[in-house]
């Protein structure tokens, strides 16, 4: 089954060489996999992916916060290239992270912040499948015990962990079919 991928993550540096490698083979893996990855247009892990996804003919969304491309450029400092499709919000940062998980099905978690950890929780809410990127630092260190504490009817069910991109994704993938 064909899903479009939130990749949510850290963006602003510093950014660790081993992460960054792995998030581009994130954007691979979710080619091969006959996905579309999405991402909110910014910087760092996420981009890193949406250029793994890019280079091998994938299909790849930038859920911008601005509201065109030149807000997308001069207010942001975000990204043009490596994209096949932009969505523009004009709802800022976090508000861009609305449309960015609901719109997909699924979501990979690469470090991050609190715009990440805001982004995890709009998707275990809505119990998307979710992918934790293990070892790759910022909140992701928490997110474990964060799904743990925040259960009520199974969300946590729909979270899966590997320090692996290939892996990753295929534990996605089995949790889109069941």
């Amino acid at each position: 089954m064909k899903m479009k991928i939130a990749i949510c993550g850290a963006s602003l540096p510093p950014f660790d060489k081993d992460i960054l490698k792995k998030s581009h083979e994130i954007g691979k893996e979710i080619v091969l996999n006959s996905h579309i990855l999405r991402f909110g247009g910014c910087w760092g892990y996420p981009y890193e992916a949406a250029k793994g996804a890019f280079e091998n003919n994938g299909k790849v969304i930038a859920v911008s916060p601005g509201k065109n491309k030149d807000e997308h450029i001069a207010k942001y400092n975000f990204p043009t290239e490596n994209i096949t499709e932009f969505q523009f919000t004009g709802l800022g940062i976090p508000g861009r992270n609305l449309p960015l998980v609901n719109e997909s099905d699924a979501a990979i978690i690469i470090s991050g912040q609190i715009g990440t950890l805001n982004e995890f929780t709009l998707a275990f809410h809505q119990k998307k499948a979710v992918g934790i990127l293990e070892g790759s630092g910022g909140i992701t260190k928490l997110l474990k015990e964060i799904a743990e504490i925040c259960k009520k009817v199974g969300e946590e069910d729909k979270v899966v962990y590997s320090k692996e991109p290939r892996e990753l994704v295929k534990k996605l993938n089995n949790l889109n079919r069941d």
